[in-house]
């Protein structure tokens, strides 16, 4: 229905006393999680929303859509001067005229002028020519455009085989893919009990997730690459005062991570909102530190690495401790029960505190068990133990002899090594650990990490997940190049002739090593009387990460129910 122009007017000239959320309008949401909290929204953000209806828009866009220099904010072109008025005329090319652009294809729905039909939120102005050019195609990404606004700021082509989805699309400018983003996840939500029945190459048919695995990880990978600006925020402000509701993923950045994504799980609060991208509230503070694993249980020794995403020095404390200033990243090897917390500042300006408790679960120190050869990159499961061995020699890496790791004799049979008829001190067995698409060695026996503290023939440990102590791991035949981050030029090899494992120079000569794998249990979660599902019975990561329910478990080495299982 539509509104009458005059108490239109009267609600647009009352946009200036809008400066934040009015009191209490979230509070049915308070608690809420995942689909259940996007329910509650719709709920919410229903409930209030009038329809100012089409022909009303233009005087709508003279509050919710004005650049700073008094002309009409253009998400589709930069090439455009348009005064804010209802236009008049043809286009025949781009800068001609604006008009009202449905970026929620209006097609999709099925074209009814329905509410939709005049939502403010996805109605936007936008270029007429480009939006021609743009008809219904979905949001997506090119790298061969068919068709470029003035500049290349707007493009038509091909998806990217990379992005999941094989059509032509349109791809908006960087500027404006959060704002897209948002507005995506507004119609999910505002429209969720109706979308479902929608079609479109981005939904899915149903009203949980909407979108289709392809658009959705797009559309949350462009929120959190374009953060919530303060063009967004304005925008919505003006659009609550025009048609009475608002957009809670532009109120609270991050939101999306709540429904669709890593904080499904988790409550939203609004007495202590969390933003789990980082991205800040304020425009002008820093953003908020990032964990790389978010609290709860974890095996002892887990390295928790913060970092600043705006490379900002990062105030640290432990247990309530005073706050001490540390670089980014930084590294904390988690031995006992813990509550961190962090936050970033710049010029007095500090960003929202980040804080998580993690249970820390003793681990084993293995002494025995059966190694097995392993020779391929799909054999290395972060969280499983090895044994870094010379056959030739039957030995294996050992105990820290100064600055080297002593040689261990070992008995190899058919590739196997049973470490359980062991009769003398084994060797050192090292847990692999993965970092950011590396590896590192941690030695339990000793709390440590292999690394380099140098480009010298040793091989040191450190209690820091640093650069020295990351690895590439290399397969060549049986054997193995394990070569240092750091210091690229040096490998772990074994010498013969003063017997020893240490870094060398592939020009030095030493002798290839090979790794062993300890022989987990290949009867598989079945044969333990539990689902290959993540929601029969609760797994985590070796790092101690719950993952969330839904999906089979990939391959990998997980705790579940107290035991470590290998998912092959």
């Amino acid at each position: 229905m539509k509104r009458p122009l005059t108490l239109l007017l009267s609600l647009l000239i009352s946009v200036a006393g809008l400066a934040q959320i009015p009191a209490n309008y979230y509070s049915r949401a308070d608690g809420k999680a995942g689909y259940a909290l996007k329910t509650a929204l719709c709920a919410i953000i229903t409930a209030g929303h009038n329809a100012v209806g089409y022909d009303n828009l233009w005087e709508v866009y003279k509050t919710t859509d004005v650049r700073p220099d008094g002309y009409l904010w253009d998400m589709y072109s930069d090439y455009t001067n348009y005064p804010i008025a209802k236009p008049s005329g043809n286009y025949n090319s781009e800068g001609d005229i604006p008009n009202r652009e449905h970026s929620f294809p209006k097609s999709w729905w099925g074209g009814g002028k329905s509410v939709p039909y005049s939502d403010a939120m996805h109605v936007i102005p936008a270029d007429a020519y480009v939006n021609n050019r743009r008809g219904n195609y979905p949001f997506g990404e090119t790298s061969n455009p068919t068709y470029s606004s003035h500049g290349g700021f707007s493009k038509v082509g091909p998806c990217d085989a990379a992005i999941g989805y094989t059509g032509t699309v349109f791809e908006p400018n960087d500027e404006y893919k959060g704002d897209f983003a948002r507005i995506y996840f507004y119609m999910a939500t505002r429209y969720q009990n109706d979308i479902a029945s929608w079609d479109s190459p981005m939904l899915a048919g149903n009203s949980d997730s909407v979108y289709t695995k392809w658009a959705l990880t797009m559309l949350m990978r462009w929120a959190e690459q374009d953060p919530v600006s303060q063009k967004e925020t304005d925008r919505n402000n003006a659009v609550h005062a025009a048609q009475g509701n608002r957009n809670p993923f532009v109120d609270f950045p991050g939101l999306e991570q709540y429904v669709w994504g890593s904080k499904r799980t988790t409550s939203f609060r609004l007495s202590d909102y969390t933003n789990p991208s980082g991205q800040p509230t304020d425009p002008t503070a820093p953003s908020a530190p990032v964990f790389s694993v978010e609290g709860g249980t974890v095996m002892q020794y887990t390295t928790l690495t913060i970092t600043s995403p705006d490379d900002l020095p990062i105030f640290y404390s432990a247990d309530g401790s005073e706050y001490v200033q540390v670089a980014s990243p930084f590294h904390v090897a988690l031995e006992a029960d813990i509550t961190v917390s962090a936050y970033c500042e710049r010029d007095g300006l500090q960003s929202d505190t980040i804080s998580h408790s993690f249970t820390v679960t003793p681990v084993e120190v293995p002494v025995d068990g059966v190694y097995e050869l392993v020779t391929a990159t799909t054999d290395l499961l972060p969280g499983a133990y090895y044994l870094i061995v010379n056959e030739s020699a039957k030995t294996a890496l050992g105990p820290a002899s100064k600055d080297v790791r002593s040689s261990v004799g070992v008995s190899i049979s058919e590739h196997t090594i049973d470490l359980n008829s062991q009769t003398t001190a084994g060797p050192t067995v090292l847990q692999l650990v993965e970092s950011d698409g590396h590896y590192a060695f941690f030695v339990p026996s000793e709390q440590a990490y292999l690394a380099l503290a140098s480009d010298a023939n040793s091989l040191k440990t450190t209690t820091d997940l640093v650069q020295g102590a990351l690895w590439d791991v290399r397969f060549i035949g049986n054997n193995v190049e394990i070569i240092n981050r750091q210091y690229t030029n040096r490998y772990i090899c074994y010498n013969s002739s003063s017997p020893r494992f240490a870094a060398y120079k592939s020009t030095s000569r030493q002798q290839v090593v090979q790794l062993y794998r300890e022989r987990q249990s290949q009867t598989g979660l079945n044969a333990l009387g539990m689902d290959l599902r993540r929601d029969a019975t609760p797994a985590y990561t070796i790092d101690g990460r719950r993952l969330s329910a839904g999906r089979p478990l990939s391959p990998g080495v997980y705790i579940i129910g107290g035991r470590k299982v290998v998912i092959k």
